[in-house]
Formats: C-alpha cells, structure tokens, sequence
C-alpha cells in the first residue's frame, strides 16, 4: 500500500510545477549510492552472515501484523505507521506460538540488541524461505540489509543516533540499483523528547522528491497524540491536524 501511495503522489507532482532544489536532490543521491554501495558489498554473503549472526543469538521474539511496514513491531521510525494510513506494528506475543500464526521472528544479542528479523512469506516453512534482515551496529549507525527468501538484498537502512535518540532514517530498495529509491526522516527533539519530523520520498529517475514536515505533539506517557502539518510545495506547507489519542 505505501508503495501505491507513493507511486500516485509521484506521478501528480511529476506532472506539476514543482520546484525542485537541485543541490538537495544531489545530496538525496550521494546517499542512494552510500547505501546501494553496502548492497553490493553483502549481496553474496548471506550464507556467511547467517552463519556469523546465528551464533549470536541468545533471545527471540514473535509478532503478528505489521508486515506492511519495515521490520513490523519493531519499526526503527518512530512515526511511519502514523504518516502513512493504515500501517499497524504488530503485536508481540508473550510466548512462542506455533508455527503459522506469526508474521515476525526476532532475534537478540547478549546486549539485547536486535541482530535479525526473520519476515514470514508466502513461502516460508518453518526452517527455510524467511525473508531476513541482518542488523550491523556501530557507534552511532545500526545498518540493516534486507534479503527476499530468494537470497537477494532487496533493500538497505541506515539509522543514525545521537545522545541515544535516533536521529535519521534512511532506507533505499534497491534489488535493481539504476531504479534505487531512498525515503528518508529526519528527527528534532526538545528536552529530549521528539518535537518535529521531516521525511523526504525520494525518486531519482525522473529527478524528483516529496518533502513533508511535521510538529509532533507527545502524552505524559512519550506517546506521540498529535501531528501537524504535510507536504512543503514550493515553499508554501500544508499544515493539517492528525489527532492519535484514543
């Protein structure tokens, strides 16, 4: 479903006069091509990165739903489920269920740190044909390569941390790399606690991106309850009210 979104929204303002600033879009490619580099370094080396990750898992997890969003429950974005209409995490399970009534397994380091997520398909039994996403951790970054039950990587993420707040999101699929796209947010934050959002939906072969602005407004609890605000379009942002609280 996001994809259609995108490829609708795409395909209207291809046809606008939309201003595009072009050293931006240069910037939007540099990346695109940072993260199709990474693709091309590990898209033969998925028997050697299950080997090394499995010997490292200590701890799984199980959710159902959220198969329409990137890593279901476990979603690095803070708000994609909310921007986007529609999207559910998922819900995790207290205990192992049986096989066929889950959509995610996860799978932890001794540090609880999330090293793979294994995405039930179509074609999935319970010991081979996952769809798989490997989890790399550096300093600041955690990089993730998502490979089909194929065993080829269908796309790559980069998420950057500051002062333990995840800062930027970027993810490009990219399993043909002349046709590579890259979304994009990038996070504010005031007192530490989230206060705006912008994401960028970025297209380079027909020399276009969508950029969109948020507020956020968070509960006592650090749930987000509300969001203002929607595309900028030549300078000019559409502010509209998107309440959350149940």
């Amino acid at each position: 479903m996001l994809e259609e979104i995108r490829n609708s929204t795409m395909e209207t303002l291809k046809n606008s006069t939309i201003q595009i600033d072009q050293e931006k879009l240069e910037k939007f490619k540099g990346i695109i091509s940072e993260l199709v580099s990474i693709r091309n370094k590990y898209k033969e080396q998925l028997p050697y990165l299950r080997t090394l990750t499995e010997k490292e898992i200590v701890n799984f997890r199980y959710s159902k739903g959220g198969e329409a969003i990137h890593r279901g429950y476990y979603c690095p974005s803070p708000v994609l489920d909310l921007i986007v209409g529609g999207l559910k995490r998922g819900k995790l399970f207290k205990r192992k269920p049986d096989f066929g009534r889950y959509s995610y397994e996860y799978c932890f380091d001794s540090k609880n740190r999330l090293i793979l997520v294994r995405g039930v398909n179509e074609f999935t039994t319970p010991n081979s044909n996952y769809n798989e996403e490997y989890l790399f951790y550096n300093c600041k970054t955690i990089i993730g390569l998502e490979f089909r039950q194929t065993g080829d990587i269908v796309a790559v993420s980069r998420c950057t941390f500051a002062n333990n707040n995840i800062v930027k999101y970027e993810r490009s699929i990219c399993s043909l790399p002349q046709y590579a796209d890259l979304y994009i947010e990038e996070y504010a934050y005031e007192n530490n606690l989230l206060s705006e959002v912008r994401t960028f939906q970025v297209t380079p072969r027909i020399e276009l991106y969508i950029e969109d602005k948020f507020k956020v407004e968070i509960d006592e609890d650090g749930k987000i309850i509300k969001l203002i605000g929607g595309t900028i379009t030549n300078g000019v942002w559409e502010q509209r009210i998107f309440n959350f609280k149940k």
